[in-house]
């Protein structure tokens, strides 16, 4: 980078900043701070709050530090009051040896950051859910943003809120990436039958201003969709728990979170904008930090849900587990990288259940199609 640069100055004076802070996060140059001021912009995706909104909720971050940190032996009646299960530190990326995260993705030079959001919490939820972290689900974002926000014209000059996103992915759904590619400008297309390869949530559950509420969910079934005002600095962050050294901001933006560390005083995101950027792709940003527990707008943005439906072919796995109880008419498949599923009950299992039993037996693969939560047909792989 030229010392001349726009963003060098930038980096000198946060520096500066941080220096007299004791240092709490690392700035550097960055993909996206080293774009011009417009084209950062781009790279966000939540309508900006006013400032008015924002000095409605002066007194909130300090709250919702508070709140993450309360004691855990807590005799609070709130509804949510911490409790003593939870772990001081928990990361979605290592439970048990276990990393349910699906990789960093890169919106490019559109304000599509509240798709990328929302199916990343998706997808690792679909995975941490049913305890298989070998799911490697890759949802579409194109079709989420060019698709469906399009469709009920939500795609606004300054952004798409994730809550929106939410319900037609839980009442719509919505397809995977092979069936509808993502580039920056549309130029992929939509698969005929995507109505066959396809995940839908369901039970939204808004967790906004509630930082317990944040943590239980992220623990009991996966991400959080949030959303953040992003300050200047934010675009030249690598690494450190991010707190905002200037007041000068360019919009909105979202995010999935994925932990958080109590000892530091953060929670743990995954963002959008490649792994070039931040800690690999990743922020750990402070509680109560660019009102992340409850953007400065009415309409909820602190979102998660319970579980993920499928209906689509998987890749090929092995089947590692049979159970069958002739008393009850089920059946049960433990696949690789699905964990547990039933067999649907409405097909004749015969079938299912001798291609299922000679995989296991001769360690062969097969390839499953998943309907909701069932096993709904398997065949050998080719």
């Amino acid at each position: 980078m030229s010392p001349d640069h726009p963003c060098a100055s930038e980096i000198a004076a946060i520096r500066d900043s941080l220096a007299a802070l004791g240092d709490p996060w690392r700035c550097g140059e960055t993909p996206v701070g080293r774009l011009a001021r417009d084209a950062r912009r781009r790279r966000l995706g939540v309508p900006a709050p006013t400032a008015g909104e924002i000095d409605a909720r002066a007194e909130l971050p300090a709250r919702m530090a508070e709140a993450a940190l309360a004691p855990r032996n807590s005799d609070s009646a709130e509804p949510h009051a911490p409790t003593p299960h939870l772990p001081r530190k928990f990361d979605l990326r290592a439970v048990d040896g276990a990393n349910y995260v699906t990789p960093v993705k890169d919106q490019g030079d559109c304000g599509s950051c509240s798709a990328f959001g929302v199916l990343a919490a998706l997808e690792s939820t679909a995975a941490y859910t049913r305890r298989a972290p070998g799911l490697a689900l890759d949802l579409s974002e194109a079709h989420l943003f060019f698709g469906h926000a399009a469709a009920r014209e939500a795609i606004l000059p300054d952004g798409t809120w994730p809550d929106e996103l939410l319900v037609d992915c839980r009442d719509i759904g919505v397809t995977f990436e092979d069936y509808y590619p993502y580039t920056d400008d549309d130029a992929g297309a939509l698969n005929p039958g995507w109505r066959d390869r396809l995940a839908r949530a369901h039970d939204v559950v808004d967790l906004s201003r509630d930082p317990v509420a944040i943590k239980e969910h992220l623990y009991t079934y996966g991400p959080v969709t949030a959303c953040l005002v992003v300050y200047d600095d934010l675009f030249h962050y690598t690494g450190g728990v991010y707190r905002h050294t200037t007041e000068e901001t360019s919009g909105g933006h979202c995010v999935a979170l994925i932990g958080w560390d109590d000892d530091a005083g953060c929670w743990i995101a995954k963002n959008s904008w490649g792994p070039e950027w931040g800690e690999n792709g990743f922020l750990r940003i402070a509680y109560g930090e660019a009102f992340i527990e409850d953007y400065p707008d009415p309409r909820p943005t602190t979102l998660g849900c319970t579980g993920v439906d499928l209906r689509a072919w998987l890749p090929a796995q092995r089947a590692l587990g049979l159970f069958t109880s002739a008393h009850e008419g089920i059946s049960w498949a433990y696949l690789e990288n699905l964990g547990w599923a039933r067999l649907a009950r409405e097909r004749d299992l015969t079938a299912d259940l001798a291609v299922l039993g000679l995989a296991r037996a001769r360690g062969l693969s097969c390839v499953p199609f998943v309907m909701g939560q069932e096993l709904g047909a398997v065949q050998l792989a080719g």
